[in-house]
């Protein structure tokens, strides 16, 4: 029962921080004044079990609008349930099903939970802006490369920066060849964080993934007639999925 209750609390958090990781990438593109209250895009009226109740108040309300109708975006509520599963994804098999017990154990979950936030805040500004915030990237950076240097040994820091460093070059690589037409700037940022995270070898199976996940976006997007978003043409969005399916591989290895 204790370890139910706890599960519930961490994947609670895991929601929280995906509401946190939406409401920042609106305030860093569109309106400081609205940072912490999601809010209706037709008659700008706020919704109460939208704003307190991630992912569920979406469901109770029926995706839309209390005051006028509207059916509410979506996006805020996809960032919600990605961070439900980016934190249980970080509890079950990167921390273990206990709460941290010392100074050390806080110190790594805190930094943890702030790259995991940070990597949903490049996610959603790549996908909904087709842009990506330096400053939130360089303490997102920063963050996996702390936990890693104190955390880790020797081998392994060396391990995963040279792995940041073929990522980036590799996507590099990638943005001439495509002479910036898919591959942008911010893309190769994004790799190089990929690449710390599930180092090179990984990064290469991420890489063939994202292809993937390209192919079938091209697909889509020519049988629609239109793109169905924004930032559908930016190469990040196609590296955040395949990272997302390279997460999936691990806990299906993990379970068998």
């Amino acid at each position: 029962m204790e370890l139910i209750l706890i599960s519930i609390l961490v994947l609670g958090v895991g929601a929280y921080l995906g509401a946190v990781a939406d409401r920042f990438s609106y305030w860093f593109h569109v309106s400081r004044g609205m940072m912490w209250r999601k809010h209706c895009i037709k008659c700008f009226s706020f919704d109460a079990w939208m704003t307190y109740m991630p992912v569920f108040g979406y469901v109770l309300r029926r995706g839309t609008c209390s005051s006028c109708n509207e059916k509410l975006p979506i996006a805020p509520v996809l960032a919600e349930v990605v961070g439900v599963l980016s934190i249980g994804f970080i509890w079950f098999f990167g921390w273990g099903a206990v709460l941290p017990t010392n100074a050390m154990e806080v110190l790594n979950a805190a930094l943890a939970l702030f790259a995991m936030t940070g990597m949903l805040v490049l996610a959603i500004s790549d996908l909904v802006y087709d842009e990506v915030p330096f400053a939130i990237y360089l303490l997102t950076l920063a963050a996996l490369i702390g936990r890693i240097m104190i955390f880790s040994e020797a081998s392994v820091f060396a391990f995963s920066m040279f792995a940041g460093i073929v990522s980036g070059f590799v996507m590099s690589i990638l943005m001439i060849v495509s002479k910036w037409r898919w591959v942008h700037a911010h893309d190769i940022l994004l790799g190089i964080l990929i690449g710390i995270i599930v180092g090179w070898p990984g990064f290469f199976i991420t890489l063939a993934f994202a292809y993937i996940f390209a192919i079938f976006g091209g697909i889509v997007d020519w049988g629609w007639g239109k793109r169905m978003w924004k930032g559908a043409s930016s190469y990040g969005l196609y590296l955040f999925f395949a990272l997302a399916a390279h997460a999936v591989l691990q806990v299906i290895s993990a379970l068998a």
